[in-house]
């Protein structure tokens, strides 16, 4: 009769509402950071999703930043992790903007269409007395 490995933590041996302990988490993000696993070796052999692997190491790099100031943390962490953070903020910021973009856009059209069809001018003209 085999026995299991008590530092053996799967999601089909623990309670499906339970969540692994901070310690687990970093016992098995520290396994990655080392080289001993890849993402996807852990997946497979604690029994997660990769995507929850991932997740971790985007919450843990948000909390290091959130910690020291990002001089201090982009000089403490490797290249890679540097490179990966800051295209992450390009992404969120690149969608930001466009996201404010196309809102302008719709309003201005919906300025536009308004003045057309309403006859009322809405935009303010320039050079306008004050009083």
């Amino acid at each position: 009769m085999a026995t299991k490995s008590k530092d053996k933590t799967k999601i089909a041996t623990r309670k499906p509402w339970g969540r692994l302990s901070e310690d687990v988490k970093e016992k098995i993000l520290c396994e990655i950071n080392s080289g001993m696993l890849s993402k996807s070796a852990a997946s497979r052999k604690y029994g997660l999703p990769r995507s929850t692997i991932g997740l971790w190491f985007e919450k843990r790099n948000l909390a290091i930043l959130a910690q020291a100031s990002s001089s201090n943390v982009l000089s403490a962490m490797d290249e890679n992790q540097e490179t990966r953070l800051l295209k992450k903020k390009i992404d969120e910021l690149t969608k930001a903007l466009a996201d404010a973009q196309l809102k302008n856009v719709g309003l201005e059209t919906m300025i536009e269409v308004a003045e057309s069809e309403l006859k009322i001018n809405i935009r303010k003209k320039r050079g306008t007395k004050r009083s």
